[in-house]
């Protein structure tokens, strides 16, 4: 069974990339400075949330790259998107009354489009839709 189609399936391929990029990127630096200070996450945290954040984009993109050969796979995509989303909506709700809470609020937004998406495909998965094609 296929779940994602072409458009989609660039569209999510772009969110799992980012999240991995995004989240070493946050952690690379929490190393030697506090990237995420102003969301209250001290480094530790902050290591700590660049490593969730990555990890995120890594079962993301595992879900994609099954896309329907299992029929759990979009179990993986909507793991993924809730994380990117859990995540983008703290940094929306420490931004708030700043220009990061409006930025973070669009990727929260659209991480929660995304776990949405995977979500019904994953309700398609359990009820066995036949309806899909194969890759």
């Amino acid at each position: 069974m296929r779940y994602l189609y072409p458009v989609r399936k660039r569209i999510e391929v772009l969110a799992a990339v980012f999240s991995v990029g995004f989240g070493l990127h946050v952690w690379a630096l929490a190393f030697h400075s506090e990237p995420l200070y102003w969301a209250g996450l001290r480094n530790g945290d902050a290591l700590l949330f660049g490593q969730t954040m990555s990890l995120a984009g890594l079962v993301h993109a595992l879900g994609i790259r099954i896309n329907g050969y299992w029929r759990w796979s979009p179990a993986l995509r909507f793991a993924g998107m809730s994380v990117h989303s859990a995540c983008f909506l703290y940094l929306t709700w420490a931004g708030l009354g700043q220009t990061a809470g409006y930025t973070y609020g669009w990727g929260a937004a659209m991480a929660l489009a995304g776990a949405w998406s995977a979500g019904r495909d994953m309700k398609r998965a359990y009820m066995g839709a036949g309806e899909w094609i194969r890759n």
